[in-house]
């Protein structure tokens, strides 16, 4: 039997969510509610072979009180169809018992769902668009956008500068958009980990250590990078986190190559790390260099700012939250870079009070926990 909950109000709230039910992005979201709040919710699982890592699968069956699963098929057509009618199916069963049904990720997939709920249901709908949906759209993608936004009573994001391009994009549906910061549980874990003074620091030799960029794709330009550090390359420690890659490993060869010649003294890491390992390097890192081609304010930045390493970020690399919250930073092109890293060990008694400001703004825009308290309950309460 589904547990029954009720919410300050004394009035219960029941959700439906469509969406990855087993990412960690979904999953963290609805346990941390579940943490706070006397919700009630419903899950239609879009992705039946979307599970990273058993602990989000356990969490996400703890965390809802009941899952609607979609059947995968090894013919892809059959798949597609099998999927989309089941979806509608239990999109229609769920929505006709719960307050409110929201959709993550706004893909042309969610269109028929919506009008089914607009309807055949009394509950509201809420878009809730992560951004890379909308910012790599084509022609089809807008207008699917378009007119699930025509239908939704509330369009949330957790990007001001992702709320400001919908904005523009879409003006009419304005007075429906609101910003809530979605937050990263590794923040989270952060936070507690730091309080740990029995951390581990790696042997970076007695040098300062430099961690350039977050995984091991050509994105995120760590050729450039190494060429760009004629002046400082033998005076620090660099780390190279590359246990995610997506190119070909030919080009962790090539980074490898790079290094040796300008001979640095470097690690890669190509290797599956356990979270101590990983907390070692991290919290060892003093500068944290962030030049890939393009980016929507990743966690890895927030990581970074929150345990007070100075970021070398992209010169063409915007972001409006960290603007708006006056979060330090620095600002670099690749023929200013070493300039840059040298001005940044001169100045760092200059810079620390700085750097220890961007915790708390960095615990407002991307902690979990702080995001769940403070924009998403007050958001489901009142929708």
């Amino acid at each position: 039997m589904a547990r029954v909950f009720k919410n300050d109000k004394g009035v219960m709230k029941k959700i439906t969510i469509f969406g990855a039910m087993y990412s960690q992005h979904v999953s963290n979201f609805v346990y941390m509610l579940k943490k706070y709040a006397d919700y009630q919710f419903y899950g239609v699982n879009k992705k039946p072979n979307y599970i990273l890592g058993e602990e989000y699968y356990k969490q996400a069956q703890k965390a809802f009180d009941d899952i609607y699963e979609l059947p995968q098929s090894k013919i892809w057509i059959k798949d597609i169809i099998q999927r989309s009618l089941l979806a509608c199916v239990g999109v229609f069963k769920y929505s006709r018992k719960t307050d409110i049904v929201q959709f993550h990720a706004i893909t042309p997939f969610v269109l028929p769902l919506a009008i089914i709920v607009k309807f055949f249901s009394k509950a509201k709908i809420s878009s809730f668009i992560y951004g890379s949906e909308f910012l790599r759209a084509n022609i089809i993608g807008f207008w699917c956008i378009d007119k699930v936004f025509a239908i939704s009573d509330s369009i949330v994001c957790d990007s001001t500068f992702v709320l400001e391009k919908l904005k523009k994009h879409y003006p009419r549906y304005e007075v429906k958009m609101r910003c809530c910061y979605f937050g990263s549980s590794i923040i989270d874990k952060l936070i507690e980990i730091e309080k740990d003074s029995n951390i581990n620091r790696i042997n970076s030799n007695n040098k300062k250590v430099i961690m350039c960029g977050y995984n091991g794709t050509k994105g995120q330009q760590h050729l450039k990078i190494i060429s760009s550090i004629e002046n400082v390359a033998k005076d620090f420690y660099w780390v190279f986190p590359m246990t995610y890659y997506n190119d070909d490993k030919k080009y962790i060869e090539e980074i490898r190559n790079l290094a040796d010649d300008k001979g640095l003294d470097y690690i890669i890491l190509d290797t599956f790390l356990t979270e101590e390992e990983w907390a070692s390097y991290i919290f060892s890192t003093d500068i944290f260099i962030h030049m890939q081609l393009s980016d929507a304010f990743s966690s890895s930045i927030s990581e970074h700012l929150l345990l007070g390493h100075i970021l070398i970020n992209g010169s063409w690399l915007s972001y409006k939250d960290l603007d708006d919250n006056d979060v330090f930073y620095i600002s670099s092109d690749f023929e200013s870079l070493d300039d840059n890293i040298r001005m940044c060990v001169d100045n760092y008694k200059e810079y620390e009070p700085k750097l220890k400001s961007n915790k708390e703004k960095i615990i407002k825009l991307k902690s979990l926990d702080y995001g769940i308290k403070n924009y998403w309950i007050p958001y489901f309460d009142n929708l």
